[in-house]
């Protein structure tokens, strides 16, 4: 069977809670994260550490325009419309923005 890939777009807290949530399931791979507001290395610092839920288990890290956590690069854009990023690597996008609650900017992922 092959992995479910995953992308987030928002990465403040329920997109961050969401991977973490999710890491290490199996069937899922992450594959992209889209968030306009930070680049790779300050994403990769706010998943690792968390007001709530403490220090994550895993080590996120920033190489370039890429977080890797575990080994496995994950692609990071900083996108603010969602149709200017590349989501044909994915099965699965998590809205997690807040933003796009509209049916006709969802279709953009379609």
């Amino acid at each position: 069977m092959s992995k479910i890939k995953v992308g987030i777009n928002g990465f403040g807290r329920i997109g961050r809670l969401a991977l973490r949530a999710a890491w290490g399931w199996p069937e899922m791979e992450f594959v992209a994260i889209n968030d306009p507001g930070a680049d790779a290395a300050s994403l990769a610092h706010l998943l690792n550490f968390d007001s709530i839920h403490g220090r994550w288990s895993h080590e996120a890290t920033a190489d370039g325009d890429d977080m890797v956590i575990d080994g496995q690069r994950i692609r990071v854009t900083r996108n603010r419309a969602i149709a200017d990023t590349d989501w044909s690597g994915c099965d699965l996008v998590i809205e997690a923005s807040g933003v796009n609650r509209k049916v006709e900017v969802l279709q953009a992922y379609l």
